[in-house]
């Protein structure tokens, strides 16, 4: 069964039957035709919450209480009941309905596939270092740690360039960040900061920010390339920080879609 098709089926016909139920002139809903399509839309939603029930991606207690507000309506369909009471009932299980069983559903099933997904676009990664960030990233997105899982493979993508910079050797880098501080272009002349490093080490102090900007002015990226290893870096930070955000896991395809080809498998960074 297509779980998610037969819940947003389920939704349509409510809605339809919501929408003739306000359209009713009488104060009770005693249309036949009415009446019997509630009842076999009910029929329709029946095998779908076994399986959500027999499931472990929605919570129990909310199939349950979607079951609740159906065999309330159910049973004002056995009588001319009030439209009034309808009204409710219809508007409770169409809400519970999309936020509680649809939408998670769809979250959850996209986390039970999402290892899969993270590991076909870094599958070439053979470095045991990289691998050693990408694989626990992975093993937490398939935990629905979602933010983890971003943090650690930024932590990735941190140790590639940081390799690929330090193949300059620390005098260059200096130059370098001098050089970009100096520049007056759009791109760079927010760029105030003073670096003097005087050994590898130094790296790991400067923020990932200046060192993904400066790989902007070493023309490692173009201005494209640099805007969306930008927002990865915003993401990460998002996740890094205690703040409400959640990505969801498309948003987690997302970020290791652009961080693998613009890091961990770019010919620049080899």
């Amino acid at each position: 069964m297509d779980v998610a098709q037969a819940l947003e089926d389920v939704l349509e016909a409510l809605v339809g039957i919501q929408k003739d139920v306000n359209r009713l002139k009488t104060a009770s809903v005693s249309r036949q035709a009415l009446r019997k399509r509630i009842k076999d839309t009910h029929k329709r939603w029946l095998p779908v919450a076994g399986v959500l029930e027999a499931g472990d991606v929605v919570d129990v207690g909310h199939v349950q209480a979607v079951q609740g507000d159906w065999a309330a309506l159910v049973k004002l369909t056995n009588g001319a009941s009030p439209k009034r009471q309808y009204k409710p009932l219809l508007k409770s299980i169409i809400t519970k309905t999309e936020t509680d069983l649809l939408h998670t559903f769809i979250k959850g099933s996209a986390i039970q596939t999402i290892g899969d997904v993270l590991r076909k676009l870094v599958q070439p990664v053979t470095d045991p270092d990289l691998l050693k960030y990408v694989d626990e990233s992975i093993r937490c997105a398939e935990r629905n740690c979602v933010r983890a899982s971003v943090v650690l493979a930024w932590c990735a993508v941190a140790h590639k360039i940081h390799r690929k910079l330090l193949s300059l050797g620390v005098a260059t880098l200096n130059a370098d960040f001098a050089r970009m501080k100096s520049d007056r272009g759009p791109m760079f002349r927010a760029f105030t900061r003073d670096y003097a490093l005087s050994s590898d080490a130094d790296l790991q102090e400067v923020a990932d920010a200046h060192l993904i900007l400066l790989c902007r002015f070493l023309t490692f990226f173009d201005d494209t390339q640099y805007k969306h290893l930008k927002g990865a870096l915003d993401l990460r930070n998002g996740c890094g920080h205690p703040t409400g955000y959640q990505p969801d896991p498309v948003k987690l395809q997302a970020f290791y879609a652009d961080i693998a080809q613009l890091v961990l498998l770019s010919p620049t960074f080899a």
